[in-house]
């Protein structure tokens, strides 16, 4: 039944008294994979390739690694230079951003290198966000900004060189107070990107421009923040534990908009958190939002009814909330990863280091090869192969006969023509010496 499940909850909080962080089935309510450890910080839980769970730990300086296959303890602990505020991974599962303070860390995957730090927040970082295509990612803050770095420039050697600081292609300081959330849409560098902060306001923008293309306020602390894949509608969670919509497509055009608490049916709210609201996620067809709140619960809701038609129980605050596509591995529970995860360094990489250094550093990755199953590959597939490597047998044999052929006649025209030449000339010397013995008589 679950190698079925095309949709499901992965939720984590703060306790880590049941598990780290648990996938949950939305139909039945039931637990699909449950992954046992520390409980986790908000905006802290990824998934790596599709091969490994990364949550970072909520009060200290580890991040947890899970191989999806094996939820019963955590694989690696890695060290961090400090507690994690915020993590995201490159959606080509190469990189791994992180928020330590102030400080953004971008690691390696294949090697563990610490590529780049960046350090041009002034207060702790709240979350971190790539965009769809992996070629930027924004950061938030205390500081009250929104950054948006290329990766491209923030990785290249010059941007690394010691002395020179990476600079961001926008920043973005329309907040008066710290942002809470981000979230970015599809389309690369010219998607739509919205922030939640608790100055009351949600900004939408564009990630090419830096501009702000829609401002939203509200009567309350906005600490979470999504839309539709369509990117139609707006949903954004508050202090008070209540959920707002936002159509973006409402007439008449506004690029400013006040969403009263008390205005239900235009601002279309969502109630039944007790608590602030931690994290919202859409369904991929829109038609469902997961929410996570400080009143350890998690709610699946149905969008156009504004119902719960489910409650995930949990034993704290919950601090990641997501909806996802779950890899098969995570419901089989069979297999290996086929990328070795190296141990994050805490120290700068820099170019030219091998394997002579102190910490044995090595530019080269280490996979896994897997080892053929039966049933891995299918039987109509092996009779394909079977037949095609028959008749490129026979064809190569044909050809070599051919060739051989050829060159056969080719040398029996040569030897006719010299054995004619032999010939002609035993005839000239043989009518020569009767025509002469014939005249001496």
């Amino acid at each position: 039944m679950a190698a079925h499940v095309l949709e499901a909850a992965l939720t984590s909080d703060t306790s880590g008294q049941l598990w780290s962080s648990c996938l949950w089935d939305l139909q039945s309510g039931t637990t699909l994979a449950t992954y046992k450890g520390d409980g986790s910080g908000p905006r802290g839980l990824c998934l790596l390739g599709n091969q490994y769970l990364l949550s970072a730990a909520n009060n200290k300086p580890l991040i947890h690694v899970w191989a999806l296959q094996r939820r019963d303890h955590v694989q690696q602990r890695m060290v961090c230079g400090g507690r994690v505020s915020a993590m995201a991974v490159s959606p080509d599962g190469n990189f791994v951003v992180a928020g330590i303070a102030e400080k953004i860390n971008i690691w390696q995957v294949c090697t563990g290198n610490l590529l780049s730090v960046l350090t041009r927040h002034y207060q702790g970082v709240t979350c971190l966000s790539f965009t769809d295509d992996g070629s930027h990612f924004l950061s938030a803050g205390d500081d009250n900004l929104v950054l948006v770095w290329p990766l491209h420039s923030v990785l290249s050697g010059a941007s690394t060189a010691v002395g020179h600081s990476p600079e961001p292609r926008h920043t973005l300081s329309h907040h008066s107070l710290p942002v809470t959330d981000l979230y970015c849409g599809c389309g690369g560098l010219q998607a739509r990107a919205a922030s939640a902060s608790l100055d009351q306001t949600c900004k939408l923008f564009e990630v090419s421009s830096g501009q702000v293309l829609l401002s939203v306020s509200f009567d309350v602390s906005i600490t979470s923040v999504t839309m539709d894949t369509a990117e139609t509608r707006l949903f954004a969670g508050g202090t008070n534990g209540n959920i707002h919509q936002v159509n973006l497509h409402a007439q008449p055009v506004q690029r400013e908009k006040h969403i009263e608490d008390t205005d239900d049916d235009q601002g279309q709210i969502f109630k039944g958190h007790g608590k602030q609201v931690t994290c919202l996620s859409v369904s991929m067809d829109g038609s469902q939002l997961l929410s996570g709140s400080h009143d350890h619960s998690a709610r699946l809701w149905d969008i156009p009814s504004r119902q719960c038609v489910r409650t995930f129980s949990h034993k704290g605050p919950v601090t990641n909330a997501m909806l996802l596509q779950p890899p098969s591995p995570m419901l089989s529970g069979r297999g290996k990863p086929s990328a070795l995860l190296q141990p994050f360094k805490r120290h700068l990489h820099t170019q030219g280091q091998g394997e002579d250094t102190e910490e044995g550093t090595r530019d080269t990755v280490d996979i896994r090869l897997g080892q053929y199953q039966k049933g891995m590959v299918s039987e109509g597939l092996l009779q394909n192969y079977s037949e095609l490597k028959r008749v490129h047998s026979y064809t190569e044999q044909k050809d070599i006969q051919e060739k051989s052929e050829h060159v056969s006649k080719q040398d029996l025209e040569f030897e006719v023509k010299r054995l004619k030449h032999i010939n002609q000339e035993l005839y000239q010397y043989a009518a020569q010496n009767i025509f002469n013995s014939k005249g001496t008589s």
